[in-house]
């Protein structure tokens, strides 16, 4: 997930249209930097070597004094640090119809939308969507008919996904994250169960699982899970909680008491693949074999804690709740952060048994 410098134009009703907007942008597993609201404060932060790798989210009616001055900054060898910038439309204020759909893709811009008249040879008699495309390199522009539909579109944007317009930029975008996507499947299809892939900010990680008795964390009931934030969803009962192997004169097996004893043994028996020659090897093919099976099992664990940064997708965590039978390693697959309105801080995790698979790779799916 991407760390985030929101900044906020004067336009009116500005703090509670960038606080809606932190907090859907937080909701989607992004760190967000709340800034104060004026033109003065989001571009001193961008200029800051502190700010490389972040990147920036201004929301403004439009301006094109300031997207001359971002594409500027942020080409090669500019003065702004962070990597990207979007800029979310204040479309729910009346009068600015281009900052909204239709006008967004309608209505063409001109000197008279901006005070700087310098500006106009360079941005002039195209609309907001021209000019996003125009400078896709270096930001994305997203309109929004309220400050809900700007935070959603800005999340859109950010994951890559189309708004729904007919914008060469939006294509553009879905069909390269479609591609890397189907990229990533065909690089590690043969390692599924013993990688995983991650996605923090914007930037994609591909690594080997980490053995989950390595966990740091620690997550208790009645100690550090907030009261009645707590949902579980059971293990299926028809889970494999026995499974057995043989390799030359070498028994392989694994079991899980506490499931055979709530449930009575389910039991299974693999064959070790013939391309497979060595000891060491077989319990590899049987270890992740037994990984998969708990990576299916059903079982997820919802919760709430105290807001801390510790807490990060991808990190495995000891989980002890014995009202619901757990007593054992899971792996956070969603975090995200929020502030109430009382300005306490918290942070909502998700977290499975084993890393979810990555999927098939396309050509897989198509011969099966």
């Amino acid at each position: 997930m991407a760390t985030i410098l929101l900044g906020c134009d004067r336009n009116g009703n500005d703090e509670s249209t960038r606080d809606t907007v932190a907090k859907i942008l937080r909701k989607a597993g992004h760190t967000v930097e709340v800034l104060g609201v004026g033109p003065g404060n989001l571009q001193p932060e961008m200029m800051k070597s502190s700010s490389k790798g972040k990147i920036s989210v201004y929301l403004q009616a439009n301006s094109l004094e300031t997207y001359a001055d971002w594409e500027d900054g942020l080409k090669p060898g500019g003065y702004y640090h962070v990597k990207y910038a979007y800029f979310g439309l204040r479309g729910d204020i009346a009068e600015y119809e281009s900052c909204r759909e239709p006008g967004f893709h309608t209505m063409k811009l001109t000197h008279d939308n901006d005070r700087n008249d310098g500006y106009e040879q360079r941005y002039a008699g195209k609309t907001p969507a021209e000019i996003s495309e125009l400078c896709k390199k270096y930001y994305t522009i997203v309109p929004g008919a309220s400050a809900t539909e700007i935070g959603n579109n800005l999340v859109k944007a950010i994951d890559g996904e189309s708004l729904g317009s007919d914008s060469s930029s939006s294509k553009s975008t879905s069909s390269s994250g479609t591609s890397i996507k189907e990229a990533l499947k065909k690089a590690v299809s043969k390692w599924d169960g013993d990688v995983e892939i991650r996605l923090e900010n914007d930037t994609v990680y591909v690594n080997k699982i980490k053995d989950p008795t390595t966990a740091k964390l620690t997550l208790t009931e009645y100690t550090n899970i907030i009261y009645d934030s707590l949902t579980v969803n059971d293990v299926n009962p028809d889970t494999i909680n026995h499974l057995t192997s043989k390799f030359d004169d070498y028994a392989l097996e694994y079991s899980d008491k506490t499931l055979i004893k709530r449930f009575g043994e389910v039991s299974k028996k693999i064959k070790i693949p013939k391309s497979v020659k060595k000891l060491e090897e077989a319990e590899e093919y049987f270890n992740r074999e037994w990984n998969k099976i708990r990576r299916d099992d059903g079982r997820s664990v919802e919760c709430k804690v105290q807001g801390n940064t510790h807490w990060k997708t991808g990190k495995w965590v000891r989980v002890y709740i014995p009202s619901f039978y757990i007593d054992d390693y899971m792996y956070i697959i969603k975090c995200s952060h929020d502030e109430d309105g009382t300005g306490n801080w918290t942070t909502s995790l998700t977290l499975v048994d084993y890393p979810p698979s990555f999927g098939t790779f396309k050509d897989e799916e198509e011969s099966s």
